[in-house]
C-alpha cells in the first residue's frame, strides 16, 4: 500500500478560506485564488451565496490530481447549503491557491449531464472478431 500524501498546509488553507467565505469578507477570501481564476470564482461564489447566509463548512472530500488538489466544500445555513468543487494549487511562494471554482447547485453533481460513455477510440482485437 502506497502512504497516504498528507497537505496539512492545504487543509489550513481550505479552512481559512472557507471561514472568509462565512464570514463575508470577500477580500480575505479572494486572496486565495489566483488572478487567471478570479473572474469565474467570483460568478461560481456568488451562484452559491444566493442559499446563504452560511454559518458552517464542511471539507468531504480531497483529491490529488497530478500536483494540484481538488475539494469539495459544502457552505450550510438555515436557508440551505451549496457545494463547491474547488482545484487547489501552489502558488510560486508555496502557498496554495485556488486555480478554479465551481459550483453545483441543488440537483447538480460533477457527473450531470456527462452523458453515457462514448465506445473507446481504440479496441483491442478479440482473436476470431472482426472489429470493423
Amino acid at each position: 500500500m502506497r502512504p497516504q500524501d498528507k497537505a496539512p498546509d492545504l487543509a489550513e488553507a481550505i479552512a481559512a478560506h472557507a471561514g472568509a467565505v462565512l464570514a463575508r469578507d470577500t477580500g480575505v477570501a479572494e486572496r486565495y485564488v489566483t488572478p487567471a481564476a478570479l473572474e469565474t470564482y467570483r460568478l461560481a461564489m456568488n451562484e452559491a451565496m444566493r442559499l446563504g447566509p452560511f454559518d458552517r463548512h464542511a471539507a468531504p472530500a480531497l483529491a490529488r490530481l497530478g500536483i494540484q488538489y481538488i475539494s469539495k466544500v459544502r457552505f450550510a445555513g438555515a436557508r440551505g447549503s451549496a457545494l463547491m468543487q474547488i482545484r487547489w494549487k501552489r502558488a510560486g511562494e508555496g502557498h496554495w491557491l485556488i486555480a478554479e471554482a465551481e459550483y453545483f447547485p441543488p440537483g447538480r453533481t460533477p457527473w450531470t449531464g456527462v452523458g453515457p460513455p462514448r465506445p473507446a477510440a481504440w479496441q483491442t482485437p478479440t482473436p476470431g472478431v472482426s472489429n470493423k
